[in-house]
């Protein structure tokens, strides 16, 4: 939080100075209007003071390609990242409707032996009424 607050600062001295030397150029060659003022001086005011504020809009230049660099280098990562992410989302997806295929087909055999052991059609083991009412009391989850 410090070093964005710091960058900020930064950048606001910069664009500060860079606009500031280019209005102190502009004021250095008007004073060449007024008699007072000697032609070297404000020459040599308005080519510093324009040097300076060229030397500044060119870092903040720099500094914007540099921010751009980065900013395109994060994007790759993180389209890379979504592929994976989508690559194991599909992997998972595939898992998961594969299981809720096995547990359909559980629960219908489940039913269907249910339904035979009810008409007497299939034969059992004699079973207690707690062994009967634990195996009914077996639910299946459903999926999503």
């Amino acid at each position: 939080m410090i070093g964005l607050i710091g960058s900020f600062l930064s950048f606001g001295v910069v664009v500060l100075i860079a606009y500031g030397a280019l209005a102190g150029a502009a004021l250095a060659f008007l004073a060449r209007f007024d008699p007072r003022t000697p032609d070297w001086l404000s020459t040599l005011a308005a080519v510093s003071l324009l040097c300076v504020s060229i030397w500044h809009f060119s870092a903040l230049h720099h500094d914007r390609e540099a921010e751009v660099a980065q900013l395109r280098a994060d994007y790759k990562a993180l389209t890379r990242v979504t592929a994976a992410h989508k690559i194991i989302a599909e992997q998972a997806n595939s898992g998961l409707l594969e299981r809720i295929q096995q547990m359909r087909g559980l629960e219908e055999k489940v039913r269907d032996y249910e339904l035979e052991l009810a008409r007497g059609s299939a034969a059992a083991c004699p079973s207690d009424p707690a062994y009967v009412n634990r195996m009914r009391s077996l639910k299946f989850r459903k999926a999503l």
